[in-house]
């Protein structure tokens, strides 16, 4: 499969079944997120802002748009948890990317649109807590699927599903538990 990035209106009116005109009164009103091309004015919209409206809207996603977006974030300022979750993700197949900091991860979050946030539950100066409920409160964030990786005995554990979070994997743990819980949220 050739890697799809963006979609005309016609190709997203294909997918739900609609005529292409239904597609930009979605577009006009806000519910469905594109851009308009220079000169022409045509839209194109992003697959993984299409699957997210599709998602939002209780519409079946298809099989070669599901698996379109592979992109992880990792948010975390453990050097060792980085190292080792970026490989253990990247041989699951997952396009990786690594914010030692909230601030990088903000512009990464807005620029690269990952599917799955890694957060790591000990990161240094930062509450994770507030880093969950920023991205649950954002429209923009509502498909962004966040695994957390938590201490050891961490006691907390139902408060981060309750704050948000999708999975856990405690720290130190099988790298192939990471890869796995990651492979298993990007499917859904």
């Amino acid at each position: 499969m050739n890697e799809l990035h963006v979609l005309t209106t016609g190709e997203a009116a294909k997918y739900c079944g609609v005529n292409f005109r239904t597609v930009i009164r979605w577009i006009e009103r806000g519910q469905l997120k594109a851009y308009k091309l220079p000169g022409r004015g045509d839209h194109r919209i992003c697959v993984e802002d299409f699957v997210g409206f599709l998602r939002d809207n209780a519409m079946p996603v298809p099989n070669e748009l599901a698996a379109a977006s592979r992109k992880v974030l990792i948010l975390a300022s453990d050097p060792e948890l980085t190292a080792a979750g970026r490989q253990a993700l990247q041989q699951a197949g997952c396009d990786v990317d690594v914010a030692g900091d909230i601030f990088v991860a903000g512009t990464l979050m807005a620029g690269y649109k990952p599917a799955l946030l890694v957060l790591d539950a000990g990161l240094v100066g930062a509450d994770g807590f507030r880093i969950l409920d920023h991205l649950r409160s954002r429209s923009e964030y509502s498909t962004v699927r966040v695994l957390v990786i938590t201490p050891a005995g961490e006691s907390d554990r139902q408060r981060w599903l309750d704050a948000g979070a999708d999975a856990l994997v405690a720290h130190p743990g099988e790298r192939s538990e990471l890869a796995a819980k990651a492979r298993l949220l990007l499917e859904v």
